[in-house]
């Protein structure tokens, strides 16, 4: 048994105390108790005490929506005229990026990203690696890596007809791979089914896709309406919303994460609602592609779980979180909407329910997966403010332990510099080796 003493503990969304801490073992949280008693009782049975007295513990963040392996596009510039959001798929996209990912760019990516997310306090991520023509076991690298890592994570590789019907049920064989490797052989790592779009996959290929997924007992993912083009592909060809569709295909049910839903109407919330869909939200990405602002109030306000996702990429979780909590009032011309509690709530305990896992919360029970953060603030901290605190005015600086299933995974004294910057020296490479690749005609 260990015990953790801390400033401010903060249990969950709806409760957060002063000089509490928690006992914990086997990676479960056993009890949250005062400070006063934590110390007797370790006194009496000899348990190790993380003492952090002086700053705030709270429940590590969960990333429901990540592509590590985009870091690689960060500056990259189209050497194209883009003219939509087709033309950005079909001649930049598809070509330039995806179709170029092999297993050294995930394995460089990975571990980058991966420390990246641990500084800003993540312990679990939900991947989903985009690239059709990787080598044979790719995802089973890639969770080899994070499980080093000591990361809580799923991987997935997207599939889809965009390259050949043959190619997309190959990425499917890829996912169960990995699927059945992890339930075998890692406790912290799984497998998913993701799947691409309504307008990369034919009916029959969700379909398959789906009874992959609920044959496997594994989470179903897709990307739902990140723009307009997909309900408009779909209304004009086949006078159905995207959402509708999924439902008839079987495709929303209590395992299913649908990322994006930025171009999702009140008609397709009911119907995620009424499946217990869960969604995953980007705040940050989904303006750099001018997809538009997610209705998330209204998703929340319907009882779906919607957690945070980067996107693979703005990394930092303190600015994903303060992007939630602010873009929302703007759009909606409201100071009341997302509050910092619920954005706090989406960034935990709702992103591991997206993820499937019970955790999110320092509750009996839950995963021994939580953050330690100095008390940087410059102002006080109360019962009433912590949320804000925390989602507002948070760095990523203030991270000093993250712990994950019980082990501390990440000591912001003891950070592998030299191993980051290998990585970086090679990231450095692979990018311009790929940017220098790019499409200049068209």
């Amino acid at each position: 048994m260990f015990a953790v003493l801390a400033g401010w503990l903060v249990v969950d969304s709806a409760c957060a105390e002063s000089e509490h801490g928690f006992l914990f073992a086997g990676g479960k949280i056993n009890q949250v108790l005062p400070n006063d008693e934590i110390l007797r009782l370790a006194k009496e049975n000899q348990y190790e005490i993380f003492d952090y007295r002086d700053q705030v513990v709270c429940p590590g963040f969960v990333n429901s929506h990540m592509h590590q392996y985009g870091v690689l596009s960060h500056g990259m510039t189209p050497k194209i005229t883009i003219r939509n959001f087709e033309s950005f798929l079909e001649d930049y996209w598809w070509p330039d990026m995806e179709n170029k990912v092999s297993l050294k760019h995930v394995l460089a990516t990975t571990f980058y990203t991966a420390m990246e997310s641990l500084e800003s306090g993540v312990v679990s991520i939900f991947d989903v690696l985009e690239a059709p023509l990787a080598e044979e076991g790719v995802l089973i690298e890639q969770g080899k890596v994070l499980e080093k890592m000591g990361m809580r994570a799923i991987v997935s590789l997207e599939s889809s007809e965009r390259i050949s019907s043959d190619n997309g049920r190959r990425c499917l064989s890829e996912n169960k791979g990995a699927i059945r490797y992890f339930q075998e052989n890692s406790r912290l790592i799984r497998g998913a089914v993701s799947a691409h779009t309504t307008f990369s996959c034919s009916d029959s290929f969700i379909e398959e896709a789906v009874m992959t997924a609920k044959g496997e007992d594994a989470i179903f993912h897709f990307h739902l309406s990140e723009s307009s083009f997909e309900p408009d592909v779909l209304k004009s060809r086949r006078q159905v919303l995207p959402a509708e569709l999924y439902c008839r295909l079987g495709a929303l049910y209590d395992r299913t994460l649908a990322s994006q839903c930025v171009k999702v109407n009140e008609k397709e919330i009911e119907l995620l609602a009424k499946t217990n869909t869960c969604v995953s939200h980007m705040p940050i990405s989904n303006c750099e592609v001018g997809g538009g602002i997610a209705p998330v109030p209204k998703m929340l306000d319907a009882g779906i779980p919607v957690g945070l996702g980067s996107d693979g990429y703005v990394n930092d979780f303190f600015s994903v979180m303060r992007a939630a909590f602010l873009i929302h009032k703007a759009h909606l011309e409201s100071t009341t909407v997302m509050p910092a509690r619920l954005v706090f709530k989406m960034a935990t305990e709702m992103g591991a329910r997206c993820m499937g896992y019970h955790g999110g919360t320092l509750n009996e029970g839950a995963a021994a997966d939580f953050i330690v953060m100095a008390d940087l603030w410059p102002t006080e901290i109360t019962r009433d403010n912590i949320y804000d605190q925390i989602v507002v005015y948070g760095k990523k600086e203030f991270i000093k332990h993250v712990f994950i299933a019980g082990n501390m995974v990440y000591n912001s004294d003891k950070n592998n510099d030299q191993m980051r910057r290998t990585t970086l020296q090679q990231l450095k490479l692979m990018s311009h080796e790929l940017w220098e690749q790019q499409k200049t005609c068209k």
